[in-house]
């Protein structure tokens, strides 16, 4: 059994919605990247890749790489889903904590969850992922800190992967 943690940060600017695991959420804000921003995918795949130990999200998608403006984040989880199969490993859970003041998310948790399952059930289709697998919460910082003052948002996933 492997356990990997993925944090991922980003500053919030001004904007019509926030991309959240594939999920354009209407909003004031939106959030600054180099990809499209997809906080949660980002932390996801930064867990997957530490749980097999291959690297982060930087090491294969760089921010100087021109190529990478502007990138659907659900190809960034594709490839750790692809690398954790092809090093033995098949995903157990995830358990997702997004950190941010706005917009609120329980409407778009289930949407979420599918979102999540989709992608790992496309890539390997022999080896069925279901939402119960996939656990996303949110949480304020109660007003606290650069999350409380709306500036940033956090996502921190924890994949646990086991021997296929």
């Amino acid at each position: 059994m492997r356990v990997g943690l993925g944090i991922d940060t980003h500053q919030l600017i001004s904007g019509n919605s926030i991309r959240l695991s594939g999920i354009d959420i209407p909003s004031t804000i939106s959030i600054k990247a180099h990809s499209d921003g997809d906080i949660i995918y980002h932390s996801i795949a930064d867990s997957i890749l530490g749980a097999i130990g291959a690297g982060d999200i930087g090491d294969y998608f760089p921010d100087t790489d021109s190529n990478n403006k502007d990138l659907d984040s659900r190809i960034i989880v594709e490839l750790s889903v692809k690398k954790s199969l092809d090093a033995g490993f098949l995903l157990n859970n995830l358990d997702i904590a997004l950190l941010l003041e706005k917009p609120k998310i329980s409407t778009y948790k289930s949407q979420m969850k599918k979102n999540i399952c989709d992608i790992f059930n496309e890539i390997s289709s022999d080896k069925y992922v279901d939402t119960s697998m996939i656990n996303i919460k949110a949480s304020t910082s109660e007003s606290l800190g650069y999350i409380g003052r709306g500036e940033g948002v956090t996502c921190y996933c924890i994949a646990s992967l086991s021997n296929i």
